[in-house]
């Protein structure tokens, strides 16, 4: 086992120990935030980035990752939110072993999303080839990367052509 699956099961267990300290509705809210905020911000950061341009006057590779990035934060900090609101709405500490319990499933669903996003960008665009070698090179890395790759391809309303390596079939 490389020094990449060690991090990639530190963090899957980081995020199973959240999940089991916040709670089902918290980590639902979570990973719910996490998915809404990175279709739409994949969805609709070219058309912010221009409003953005023209409104701070900033070139198109500045305006776009911070239109993304705003699309993203607003949306995880309302689903942040609402998952505080449901928990207090529902009193839902009460469930104690259920919430624990739907906390830990929740939190692994997330963390195994941060991943797949997270080593798909890793594969991508200007990243070093030292880097992708690294993912490719691992076995747990390389299938996380390629489930990124099919979600970011979801987003991306996919079906344009377009294929990413890690998708290819092997000959």
């Amino acid at each position: 086992m490389i020094l990449l699956d060690i991090l990639i099961w530190a963090v899957l267990i980081f995020f199973v120990a959240k999940g089991f300290s916040k709670g089902l509705v918290r980590e639902a809210c979570s990973l719910l935030g996490l998915v809404t905020g990175g279709w739409a911000a994949f969805r609709y950061y070219s058309f912010l980035s221009q409003g953005i341009k023209s409104f701070i006057n900033v070139p198109t590779l500045v305006a776009q990752p911070l239109a993304f990035l705003l699309i993203f934060l607003l949306l995880g900090i309302l689903f942040y939110f609402l998952g505080h609101l449901l928990t207090v709405i529902f009193k839902i500490m009460l469930l104690g072993g259920v919430n624990r319990i739907g906390g830990i499933i929740f939190g692994f669903l997330e963390g195994g999303f941060v991943l797949c996003l997270l080593l798909y960008l890793g594969t991508t665009g200007p990243m070093p080839n030292k880097l992708r070698g690294i993912i490719s090179g691992s076995k747990t890395a390389h299938a996380f990367a390629a489930t990124g790759s099919s979600i970011a391809a979801g987003w991306e309303g996919s079906g344009r052509g377009k294929t990413h390596p890690l998708r290819e079939e092997k000959k």
